[in-house]
């Protein structure tokens, strides 16, 4: 075609093949080539487009944005910070693929790249669907240079090896092991994605959602409108252990080599970064494990999670158990009798009841991990414990049949069914309890609750020692303030809140009286056998099922979380959220063990928490005492050391040497330095200026 109408400029373009080395295109900034077809502007003298580019239309449907088509659009209307959603690279004075709901720019050349599958030709060169350039294949370095070097691989981001597919642009530093293009394909199903398939794209750098790995550029995702998953390369085609964790209602993955030291565990509570704080050695050689469900984003650590409960080791006589954090009387140190190190008892153990002997998890890693891959010489039919599951009846044979309905109903279902006075009850509680109203309640408690403020921060700064010793000295007149603040607080929305997590769990009948989660029936069966003789809760005879049963849950719920929490990490606020459920439900539903539960917390566990944090408030004021100390010792010596400094120099010899207008008014008798600053304070200027000119004049 000798002329085209372009949508970015308003004259006719004339195909032309003049060539200037000063002008670039218009809509891509790069020079042009001097055999290069192009089109320009006989009018402005200025416009110039490759034919290329020419070529290229004005919206376009790409796959890595499949949600809406995207525009070409000059690239000086966007912001300056903003990147190519495809090679990442920055934008110049250039034309996009852009589409403004969605923030999406790419650059228009990035933007037309076929998404269609890999091809591959007989000589060793590869057109990948993810790269605009050829990359053929390279079995080693040529000419002693190595032409990868520096280069990550973009499934596997690992350094490179041969033999490798490298881009021979000399600026580009892509490269594919040869072996993960071997593996790759353009669509995969995933065992933990329920949608269509996963399609293979480049992106901007994100993070793996099994792994967690942040710096991803080739991923797997979904494509489905307001579904977000992905997954590295890498995780795409590991054989991944598969198990079932009792105190949860999904499967678990085991991920190796993830990355995720900030994530919070499900069962401790506490994330690997915390514990590394406190056992480094204990947790180096599992904290790139993680049992994770990527439906609910529950997590657990590898020394956490749910390990074989019986496992045989070859250097012990005897099958070892799988115990949680086990503590000896009288005794301060823990060993392990595989590595002969210290062990931190907070941990669990694998252990041998018939001889004391105890192995670190970590010591056991390769039978643990043999067992749970299921090798041939090893049974599979060993019971997997997680944190705290051994503590509950979970031999009973609870969970295997739904009562009589062929739907499954869940927690949700059954809190659908409430009435709306049922509801209202658990958003007011306080309505049954017949004390004051909600707003009374909150007063109240901010009263209390500002008058204790300065002591719930005991122990992290001693800048106020006053309050410190003050605690100590009037605790006996404090303590009534501290109940006091607990037995006023109060929720906005009551008790009627309850975790996603439980409201999907298909509820189970439990001695045929309560409906509750799979993963609490445990919890209420001990309850029932071990601390009500009856086999019962209890309760108000008005209460119907439903009601009941979503009480029990809310009382299991909470005491689920009692059981995993330390005493050392429990905060005063939870405390408190404790008390007013435990408040609560015994009011609505007349639950015995609610009863107990509330004097134990009232009249023990509340001293218990000021006692440790009493013990606590002082060792650490004691240490930041004692740094301070050292600290200020280093600073009084450092200014010792520049006092000395001083005194060393000779100010004679320097006012000798440099204050020669003065030699008329030392003294001989006199100290030079001394001479001169009795002049300094007892002179003044206009003294010195009229001497010195009464000496010229002279």
């Amino acid at each position: 075609m000798a002329h085209i109408q372009h949508f970015s400029h308003r004259h006719l373009l004339y195909k032309n093949k003049w060539w200037s080395a000063l002008i670039s295109c218009g809509i891509c900034n790069q020079p042009m080539d001097k055999s290069e077809v192009h089109y320009d502007c006989v009018n402005c003298y200025s416009c110039t487009i490759h034919k290329a580019c020419a070529e290229l239309p004005e919206h376009i449907n790409n796959s890595l944005h499949d949600t809406h088509s995207l525009s070409l659009l000059k690239r000086s209307s966007l912001e300056t910070s903003i990147r190519c959603f495809y090679c990442d690279k920055s934008f110049g004075n250039e034309f996009a693929y852009t589409c403004k709901e969605c923030a999406f720019y790419v650059h228009a050349k990035c933007g037309v790249i076929s998404q269609t599958t890999m091809a591959c030709d007989d000589h060793g060169v590869i057109q990948f669907s993810c790269h605009q350039h050829p990359m053929p294949l390279v079995v080693e370095h040529e000419d002693g240079e190595d032409i990868i070097l520096g280069k990550k691989c973009i499934a596997c981001q690992l350094p490179c090896s041969y033999p490798a597919y490298s881009c021979t642009i000399h600026s580009c530093l892509n490269f594919f092991h040869k072996s993960c293009v071997d593996k790759l394909s353009q669509k995969i199903q995933h065992p933990f994605h329920s949608h269509k398939s996963l399609i293979l794209q480049i992106s901007k750098l994100q993070s793996c959602d099994l792994c967690y790995k942040k710096d991803c550029r080739l991923v797997f995702s979904c494509h489905e409108i307001g579904c977000t998953f992905k997954v590295c390369t890498e995780c795409a085609f590991l054989d991944s252990i598969i198990v079932r964790c009792r105190s949860h209602d999904h499967l678990l993955c085991l991920v190796e080599g993830a990355y995720f030291d900030n994530i919070k565990c499900d069962a401790c509570q506490k994330s690997y970064k915390e514990l590394n704080n406190h056992a480094t050695s204990e947790i180096h050689l599992t904290r790139s494990f993680l049992f994770r469900c990527m439906e609910c984003d529950f997590n657990l650590h590898f020394i956490c999670g749910p390990l074989p409960s019986t496992i045989k080791f070859n250097y012990h006589i005897h099958s070892l158990t799988l115990l949680d954090p086990i503590y000896e009387d009288n005794c301060h140190e823990y060993y392990c009798d595989v590595c002969e190190e210290e062990r931190n008892p907070d941990f669990r153990v694998y252990s041998c009841s018939n001889c004391r002997y105890e192995a670190h998890i970590h010591c056991l890693i390769h039978q643990i991990m043999k067992l749970m891959k299921g090798g041939n010489d090893i049974s599979n039919d060993v019971e997997l414990w997680a944190l705290g599951e051994n503590r509950w009846n979970w031999t009973i044979a609870i969970g295997e049949k739904n009562y009589n309905n062929t739907h499954k109903v869940t927690l949700g279902d059954l809190m659908s069914c409430l009435t709306q006075q049922e509801n209202e009850i658990l958003l007011h509680p306080w309505m049954i309890t017949l004390i004051q109203s909600f707003n009374h309640r909150i007063f109240k408690h901010d009263n209390y609750k500002n008058a204790n403020s300065r002591f719930h921060q005991l122990g992290r700064s001693i800048e106020d020692f006053e309050t410190i010793t003050e605690f100590f000295q009037k605790f006996d007149s404090l303590a009534k303030g501290f109940d006091n603040e607990i037995l006023w607080y109060a929720r906005e929305d009551g008790i009627s809140k309850v975790e996603d997590k439980y409201l999907r769990q298909e509820v189970m009948e439990v001695d045929g009286k309560y409906k509750v989660p799979k993963t609490l029936a445990p919890i209420l069966k001990t309850l029932l056998d071990n601390y009500c003789g009856g086999g019962d809760l209890g309760g108000r005879s008005w209460l119907s099922p439903a009601m009941k049963s979503v009480c029990a849950t809310i009382l299991l719920i909470l005491i689920d979380k009692m059981c995993r929490t330390k005493i050392e990490d429990v905060t005063w606020d939870e405390l408190k959220e404790w008390y007013f459920h435990l408040y609560c439900i015994y009011k609505i539903a007349e639950f015995k063990v609610c009863g107990y539960l509330l004097d134990d917390l009232t009249k023990k566990f509340i001293r218990d928490y000021w006692s440790f944090k009493a013990i606590r408030c002082k060792q650490d004021s004691k240490n930041q005492i004692n740094t301070k100390i050292e600290y200020l010792k280093v600073e009084l010596k450092r200014w010792e050391e520049n006092l000395d400094k001083l005194e060393k120099i000779d100010m004679n010899g320097f006012l000798r040497t440099y204050a020669l207008p003065l030699k008329k008014m030392i003294d001989d008798d006199m100290d030079y330095s001394e001479n001169i600053a009795w002049h300094l304070k007892h002179k003044t200027v206009g003294d010195r200026v009229f001497e010195n000119l009464d000496e010229k004049l002279g």
